[in-house]
């Protein structure tokens, strides 16, 4: 017995002294974000740059935290994989092994930027989070609104954990559940939404002078408007200091070259979305550094750059609502992972959905729960992305896990199906 645990536990251990001797032969990457959360920049959530300072800037230190942190909420996941779907030990280890290739050694846990939390975090977020929707529980409410907060604070990318917030709420409703039992719900879930805005919006007026969001998102916005924005676009506009700086932007943009193949949007063919995403892809980093180097020059003050770029957008998208809508759904494919995984993440909800709604279930097997999360978030996900950036493989991690979980649920499940089909054939066997 105790020959066959270590057996078992042996693949998990190497995989532990393979972290651990990564670790121990990489130095802490610094370049790229980390330099926007040591200063604390206008840009940036409050708890990354606060988990920093608090290790006093030791990026050693906190390479070796991250991993800890990591290596924990994966021993987690294991026991909630093995406990709760019965998937296999050894599909377990490949899951494990790939995030480590892929995603951990990759990109986030040498590195010192905000995956080194949200990654690990996200994984205990998921897991609880299939455990509100199978059954009400206060306690794991509380606590997942708790780390539902700690992870927007953190990147803002998670603002879609709101969303699957408020279809708890309808879930619980479907259920029919007590009334004390939804307010209660609503309460805790909303109130801590609530609660992270103001922890947020009170950080920037504290540190940056304004109370409100990070201003960022206008620019991050005003990259597709401006690349699908045709040459007249700038007589769109009433007021003169907005068509000042939109015919800025577009000689810009023109001059460095920066909107080719946006024209092939209007066909709404497949090849031509595909052409005009890569050019759209490719220019993107300059798109947005000419952005805010001419806001910058005109407006001086992040917050009124960041309102000046709404204001633009939403002439802009008026004035080509089509065209942004078709540019935005391709988008969401291409995050997604191309359109075979968008469809099949769709099909999943949708035949999710029909069951539950065709067949009044009331009550959802945990399986069922699994898979349907795992297609909402990575969909809710890649619709984020799509908004304010490129298809950056950094961004993705998260729902990456998701497909790698999927894929191990999956093929234990197969499996299993096979060994009791292969020991139904031969109990019926007939003896000659």
């Amino acid at each position: 017995m105790l020959k066959k645990k270590l057996l078992r536990e042996l693949p998990f251990l190497l995989l532990a002294l393979l972290i651990v001797s990564f670790i121990a032969t990489h130095a802490p990457n610094v370049d790229y974000d980390t330099p926007s959360y040591i200063n604390f920049d206008v840009t940036r959530p409050l708890l990354y740059p606060a988990f920093l300072w608090l290790f006093h800037y030791q990026f050693s230190l906190i390479m070796w935290v991250q991993c800890v942190l990591l290596c924990t909420v994966l021993l987690h996941a294991r026991f909630w994989l093995r406990r709760y779907l019965q998937v296999s030990d050894s599909a377990i280890f490949l899951v494990f092994l790939m995030v480590l290739i892929t995603i951990s050694f990759h990109y986030q846990v040498i590195y010192i930027q905000s995956e080194g939390l949200t990654f690990p975090l996200f994984i205990l977020t998921f897991f609880l989070l299939i455990e509100c929707f199978q059954k009400v529980n206060y306690k794991k409410i509380i606590f997942l609104s708790a780390l539902v907060s700690i992870l927007v604070l953190t990147r803002l990318q998670f603002y879609f954990f709101y969303g699957i917030f408020f279809i708890l709420c309808l879930w619980y409703f479907w259920q029919g559940l007590s009334t004390k039992v939804l307010f209660n719900t609503f309460l805790i879930l909303f109130s801590s939404m609530l609660l992270t805005f103001m922890t947020n919006y009170s950080y920037h007026y504290f540190k940056h002078g304004f109370f409100g969001e990070a201003p960022y998102s206008g620019e991050l916005l005003l990259t597709q408007t401006l690349y699908l924005a045709n040459n007249q676009a700038a007589n769109y506009f009433q007021k003169s200091e907005l068509k000042d700086t939109l015919k800025a932007l577009l000689e810009q943009r023109e001059k460095q070259k920066l909107n080719e193949n946006a024209n092939l949007v209007a066909s709404f063919k497949p090849g031509s979305l595909k052409l005009a995403y890569q050019s759209y892809s490719r220019n993107y980093q300059a798109m947005l550094s000419s952005i805010e180097k001419i806001l910058s020059d005109k407006y001086g003050d992040r917050f009124v750059q960041n309102s000046m770029a709404m204001e633009i957008n939403k002439v802009l998208l008026v004035h080509d609502i089509k065209n942004n809508l078709i540019f935005l759904i391709w988008k969401i494919i291409q995050c997604t992972g191309g359109i075979n995984l968008f469809l099949f993440y769709w099909l999943i909800l949708l035949f999710l959905m029909y069951k539950i709604i065709n067949g009044r279930l009331r009550v959802l097997p945990l399986s069922a729960i699994f898979v349907g999360l795992s297609a909402l978030i990575t969909l809710l996900n890649a619709t984020i992305i799509a908004l304010f950036n490129v298809d950056l493989p950094i961004y993705f991690c998260y729902s990456q896990f998701l497909f790698y979980c999927l894929s191990a649920f999956l093929i234990s499940k197969s499996i299993s199906l096979i060994g009791k089909q292969q020991l139904l054939m031969t109990s019926t066997k007939t003896p000659i």
